[in-house]
């Protein structure tokens, strides 16, 4: 089995092979052109035929400035990642802890030289790669971390054929080349794995001193199906087929199905393999293929991609230049070899000294004057040395402005001096020649643009257990938090507390200065506002001394902030004296305080309205009441007088109370706290002394008064037995 699955990977291995051979030898080509160390510009043939015959092949590299310029560019625009919520299970608290996370990796990581390898191969042969791996930190618990990884070889790496997308989301499967030394792979695997002479006839994957090994990404896709149910209170929830049945066993009944899908899931075999044998197989957990391109100059012609950079469209130039220039000093060196004419019989007997006259620096060359008859002789006299044509400057010329006309740059966005005097208007010839190979930083960007989508997707299924992470800031500052993930996410807890499985998230690219170089922008744009307005210095002084690179600049701060007005002090302190990662708690409670404080405003509102009603039924049905007593009062009143005339020994007054002690007695409910009632005879004669009545005068007890039936007359009342007062009625 592993040797069938060996033998699939090389038959794949050789389908690539003759898609890219073409693509790879073009890349090769332009890669030894431009190679800083030794630049390969001149054709063999020619290099050999010029060689034998002594003539000169030099070199005079101009790519690599062209080159420079670009990934240059690139360093000084450093690529910032921003993780944004995409659904609603996502929050913006957790898109920062993503976006923390993966700054901590490329801080890990390095991925700075990821990235500007990646660039500098698109500019040189029109394609670099960036990969993102996991290397294990805790063998116990199997614990991964992420890591980006810059790919020094570009042409060690090719992915699928069939992949249109300029970031390579679509690839199905790539190889990875590396070569190792024969003792270390001996090392790690054994010597017996390195016996692949089978192999070595071929020449397929390694050389007598050298061994190359193949690593192979291959997609795999499973698909589920998952059915979403109902649940009594209305909630929906997923759950795949065995889940399903699960659910409906432990919760007694079969929930309705509301929707029902298949679900792939992606992720990636790989291995790792020589030309005979399996060495490591694993599975990536990647939704997408974890080799990143980044291109140059893309263009596709009958379904294949050609791509090539900024060598490919300077070979040319460089190649006149290089003509012309090593003519024109071919030229230059034969001059002080330009012969003299003389008659021969002037040099007889010093033709040694004539001979090496172009070679040596001899302070006189003597010659006869006189021949044999003594007639005298012409001097000998050198031809003039030819003149260096015109058209070797002007075409060595004409080869550099090839050059810069074919990339779209030209000597003034190199920094050479140009027709532009203002700053503006040398802004804006180094804006234009940046625009003619922005391509290049833009393909960076999706590029890096995918590695973070990558790592966004590699996160929560590698971090998949309860445990603190480091994350980084903007301004490089580190904080922990919590990663659980089983738990909920909770934001504002001491120890912060994140979830990374919930929600989706996606991500986007800015190019911009380097944190740094904004703050120093920041610090020189506040020196000219102070400069302008001194009297700034106490509002703007303790800003502008931070973002100063000195010793002491933070306590300098320190120092202009005790002389800062109060309310600068006030809004420093209001800023600094709350960690940053409590001053989101603060914001939170003082919220949650206002809103407590506007709910209580509300409800004693309502309590007092309800008071006031309350307040004003109480005194409605007071007033209602008391025009009850005065009706009965008055009632009372007519029907005694209507049964007798009262005694004029009684005044009207009297009559009056007698008839109020009477309403009270029976309809009045007695005190809680009742004092001690006193016999019935002293309260007759209390009552007798407050109308005025002799002590002698009986008065009938008030709860026979209740007995008697209400139509009873006056006569029928109970005759009075004390003396004196007649036939009069005793009431009491």
């Amino acid at each position: 089995m592993p040797q069938d699955k060996l033998q699939a990977n090389r038959e794949r291995f050789q389908d690539f092979s003759d898609h890219f051979s073409e693509q790879r030898r073009r890349m090769l080509e332009d890669l030894r052109f431009s190679n800083p160390s030794d630049p390969q510009q001149w054709d063999d043939a020619v290099r050999t035929a010029r060689t034998l015959a002594g003539r000169p092949t030099l070199t005079f590299d101009h790519t690599n400035q062209y080159v420079n310029q670009v990934v240059n560019d690139a360093r000084q625009n450093k690529p910032g990642i921003q993780c944004l919520p995409v659904d609603s299970g996502a929050d913006i608290q957790t898109a920062e802890v993503y976006e923390g996370a993966i700054r901590q990796i490329e801080y890990a990581s390095r991925a700075g030289i990821a990235y500007d390898t990646a660039i500098e191969h698109a500019a040189r042969c029109g394609q670099g790669w960036m990969r993102v791996v996991t290397e294990i930190v805790n063998p116990a618990l199997n614990e991964q971390q992420l890591l980006i990884k810059a790919v020094h070889d570009p042409l060690s790496i090719t992915i699928s054929p069939e992949s249109f997308e300029p970031n390579g989301s679509d690839a199905t499967d790539g190889f990875v080349e590396t070569i190792m030394s024969v003792t270390a792979f001996e090392r790690k695997y054994g010597k017996r794995k390195a016996q692949t002479s089978w192999e070595h006839k071929s020449g397929a994957w390694e050389t007598d001193r050298t061994i190359r090994v193949c690593e192979y990404y291959k997609l795999r896709t499973v698909k589920t199906n998952r059915l979403d149910i109902e649940l009594p209170n209305g909630d929906t929830l997923t759950l795949g087929e065995d889940e399903y049945w699960k659910f409906a066993q432990s919760e007694g009944y079969q929930p309705m199905v509301t929707a029902q899908y298949q679900l792939a899931t992606r992720s990636f075999d790989w291995c790792l393999m020589t030309g005979s044998d399996i060495l490591e197989e694993t599975e990536v957990l990647s939704e997408w293929l974890p080799i990143v391109p980044v291109y140059g100059n893309v263009l596709w012609i009958d379904g294949k991609r050609y791509v090539c950079g900024l060598t490919r469209q300077l070979m040319d130039g460089q190649r006149a230049k290089n003509y012309e220039r090593s003519a024109q000093i071919e030229m230059i060196a034969l001059q002080p070899k330009s012969p003299f004419i003389l008659p021969f019989e002037s040099v007889e007997n010093f033709e040694t000294q004539w001979a090496s006259a172009n070679t040596s620096n001899q302070a006189y060359l003597p010659y006869n004057a006189l021949d044999d008859s003594g007639r005298p002789l012409p001097a000998p006299q050198r031809l003039a040395p030819p003149q260096i044509p015109a058209a070797f400057i002007q075409s060595a010329q004409m080869a550099s402005d090839d050059m810069q006309a074919a990339i779209g740059m030209y000597k003034s966005n190199l920094g050479a001096p140009s027709n532009a005097t203002s700053g503006r208007a040398k802004m804006q010839d180094q804006r234009e020649g940046d625009t003619a190979t922005y391509h290049y930083v833009d393909n960076q960007g999706r590029g890096i643009e995918q590695v973070a989508r990558i790592l966004v997707n590699m996160i929560p299924k590698y971090i998949d257990t309860k445990r603190a992470m480091r994350i980084l800031g903007v301004d490089g500052k580190a904080k922990t938090v919590m990663i659980d993930p089983q738990g909920a996410s909770k934001p504002q807890a001491k120890m912060p507390t994140f979830n990374l499985s919930h929600g989706t998230y996606d991500v986007r690219v800015k190019t911009g200065p380097a944190y740094a170089t904004m703050r120093q922008e920041a610090s020189e744009a506040l020196t000219a506002i102070v400069g302008k307005s001194p009297e700034l210095m106490s509002v703007l002084g303790p800003s502008w001394a931070r973002m100063q690179d000195w010793p002491d600049a933070e306590k300098i701060a320190k120092l202009l902030m005790s002389m800062a007005p109060p309310q600068v002090q006030a809004i420093e302190q209001e800023d600094t004296s709350i960690p940053p990662e409590a001053q989101g708690i603060v914001a939170s409670l003082k919220s949650q305080i206002e809103q407590m404080k506007q709910q209580l405003q509300e409800a004693t509102q309502a309590a007092d309205v309800q008071q006031a009603k309350v307040f004003q039924d109480h005194e409605n049905n007071e007033i209602n009441r008391q025009k009850n007593d005065i009706a009965m009062y008055q009632a009372e009143t007519q029907r005694i007088a209507a049964l007798k005339p009262p005694d004029p020994a009684m005044t009207p007054e009297q009559v009056q109370l007698l008839v109020m002690q009477l309403m009270q007695q029976t309809t009045q409910a007695p005190p809680l706290h009742q004092p001690q009632e006193m016999p019935e005879q002293e309260q007759m004669h209390e009552q007798q002394e407050q109308l005025g009545m002799p002590m002698d005068q009986g008065m009938m007890p008030p709860e026979q008064m209740q007995e008697m039936p209400p139509e009873m007359g006056m006569e029928q009342m109970q005759e009075p037995t004390s003396p004196g007062l007649g036939d009069e009625p005793n009431f009491s």
